[in-house]
C-alpha cells in the first residue's frame, strides 16, 4: 500500500484519459476494484466522471479514493461551481482535487484551499508542474497542505525525478501518469530483457521498476482490458533485483 495524505491507497491506481470504449472501461474498473485497486483518477478535461460513478455503483461502494483535476481557468473564474459539477458527476465528494496544467499556480492553489474549507473536497494538490511551480505552491498554501503531485513519470521520461527530494521530505505522493509512456517504455531493450528473464510481460516490469524508485510513487496507468489490468497488478508483486534495476537505469 502507498499513502496520499492520511489515506492508504493501492500500489497503483487507474487513470481515465482518452477512454475509447466506455463499457470496456467500466467493466475493467469494476474488476480492478474487486482485485484491490482503490484509487482512480479523472479530470474536468476527461469527462469520465459518470463512468467512474457507474463503476463504483456496480462495485457497490463509494469507498474509492477519487482524484479529480480542474482547469486553471475554471479555478480562477468560479472554482466552487466547477467543483460542485464534479461532485454531481461523480456522485460523491472526491478525496483530492488538483490544478490541471497550472498557469497562475499561487492564485489557483489558494482557490483550492477554499474548496476544502467549504467541504467540497478533502485535499489538494497540483498536476503537470515544474520544480519551481511546486515550490511556489508549497510557499503560498497556508491552511491546507499539498498532498500530491500528478506528473508524467516513466523509465522513458524521468524529468519528474528532480521533484523527488522536496516530495520525499514532505511526504507528498507522486501520482505517476502515463507510466508506460504510450508503449514506449515497453520497447526499451532493458525492459524487454528483464521481462524475458522473468517470463513476465514488459508492463509488469515497468510497474515494478516505478514502485522501486521511491515510496512516494503511485503509477496510474489507464486500461480498458482485464488481461492488461492483470499484467499491471503483477508488477506490484514483482521484486526486481539490484542488477535488474540498474539495467533499466
Amino acid at each position: 500500500m502507498r499513502r496520499i495524505g492520511p489515506y492508504e491507497v493501492s500500489d497503483i491506481g487507474l487513470g481515465s484519459w482518452a477512454v475509447r470504449d466506455p463499457k470496456a472501461f467500466v467493466d475493467t474498473l469494476v474488476k480492478a476494484f474487486e482485485m484491490g485497486i482503490n484509487l482512480v483518477d479523472t479530470a474536468e478535461m476527461y469527462k469520465t466522471e459518470p463512468l467512474i460513478k457507474e463503476a463504483m455503483e456496480r462495485y457497490g461502494s463509494k469507498e474509492i479514493f477519487v482524484t479529480t483535476k480542474l482547469y486553471p481557468w475554471s479555478i480562477r473564474y468560479d472554482a466552487e461551481k466547477a467543483m460542485k459539477r464534479q461532485i454531481e458527476r461523480l456522485g460523491k465528494v472526491p478525496e483530492l482535487v488538483l490544478v490541471h496544467w497550472p498557469e497562475d499556480i499561487a492564485t489557483e492553489v489558494r482557490e483550492l484551499e477554499k474548496l476544502v474549507d467549504k467541504g467540497l473536497v478533502e485535499m489538494i494538490g497540483v498536476s503537470n508542474v515544474t520544480k519551481e511551480q511546486l515550490e511556489v505552491a508549497l510557499q503560498v498554501t497556508k491552511k491546507h497542505e499539498i498532498v500530491a503531485v500528478q506528473n508524467k513519470y516513466s523509465p522513458t521520461f524521468r524529468v519528474t525525478e528532480e521533484l523527488f527530494p522536496i516530495m520525499e521530505k514532505r511526504g507528498i505522493a507522486l501520482q505517476a501518469h502515463t507510466p508506460l509512456d504510450k508503449g514506449r517504455a515497453l520497447e526499451l531493450p532493458s525492459v524487454k530483457e528483464v521481462a524475458n528473464r522473468r517470463n513476465v510481460p514488459p508492463a509488469s516490469v515497468v510497474i515494478a521498476w516505478l514502485l522501486s524508485r521511491s515510496p512516494i510513487v503511485i503509477p496510474i496507468p489507464k486500461t480498458e482490458n482485464v488481461k492488461h489490468l492483470e499484467e499491471l497488478l503483477l508488477g506490484t508483486k514483482l521484486n526486481l533485483s539490484e542488477e535488474e534495476l540498474e539495467l533499466i537505469g
